[in-house]
């Protein structure tokens, strides 16, 4: 795995810019990422619909999965059906991967704090994105060798990772090279997330929303950017960003525990 270099800097295509803004967070005002009842209540519905059918999808394939095999090992002497197995396998196999990783994200986070290795869980994560944003999308993820810990709720970073990963894929409805990376901060102790996009239409403004997501007009953008504000606060994490029309850097920096 290729590490990056320290934030806040991407060397070659995310090389930083001179329009920078860095601030750190302090719990968002809730009157300014209001749903109404009729939104929430959807998505919680859609919740549900989509854990049942990934369920119901994982059972599925698991079974597919076994007659391929089956079938494989009943005909392994003709080689074309082999083959075909062997193909069909391998696709349902990813499919079953992605509904199982689904599945283990499908109920709102703990509050269970704990060592977490930001490497693994980027890593993790890289992973079930490569599968779920779209061929648009040229995701990298850039991460060193070694273990990275701070101290917080795995599930709680998950989230705060998806959705500035989502938010920045979303600028650019066409093709759009997106970058995860860890490392360690520019600062003394720290470990630093980032997350960088560089599209043609990506908006000058970007990097200012990510930081005061309180004026975006999309309410579900703005209550997702809000609640990754939280998560922040939550862990003692400061936001950072840069941007320029093109393109969008955003850093989330924690504090590290002691090796």
């Amino acid at each position: 795995m290729g590490l990056p270099c320290s934030p806040p800097c991407f060397k070659g295509a995310f090389a930083p810019s001179d329009t920078r803004a860095v601030t750190r967070r302090s719990v968002p005002d809730p009157s300014a990422a209001i749903l109404s009842i009729e939104e929430i209540a959807r998505l919680a519905v859609l919740w549900r619909l989509a854990a049942g059918a990934s369920h119901s999808l994982n059972n599925a394939l698991t079974a597919i999965l076994g007659e391929a095999s089956f079938l494989s090992d009943d005909r392994k002497d003709d080689p074309q059906v082999v083959e075909g197995c062997d193909a069909i396998i391998a696709e349902v196999d990813r499919c079953a991967r992605l509904t199982r990783a689904l599945l283990a994200r499908r109920h709102p986070p703990q509050g269970r704090s704990s060592e977490v290795d930001l490497v693994r869980l980027v890593g993790d994560l890289g992973r079930l994105l490569h599968e779920t944003l779209g061929r648009r999308i040229e995701l990298e993820v850039a991460l060193p060798d070694d273990l990275l810990l701070v101290r917080g709720d795995s599930e709680a970073l998950e989230f705060l990772c998806l959705a500035l990963a989502h938010f920045a894929s979303d600028l650019q409805p066409e093709a759009a090279r997106l970058r995860l990376g860890v490392a360690r901060g520019p600062g003394s102790g720290e470990i630093s997330l980032s997350v960088a996009v560089r599209a043609a239409g990506v908006p000058g403004g970007a990097a200012q929303r990510v930081l005061a997501p309180g004026g975006i007009s999309n309410a579900l953008e703005r209550v997702v950017l809000e609640a990754a504000h939280l998560v922040a606060t939550a862990h003692g994490a400061r936001f950072a960003s840069s941007g320029s029309a093109g393109r969008l850097e955003v850093w989330v920096s924690f504090s590290a525990l002691e090796d």
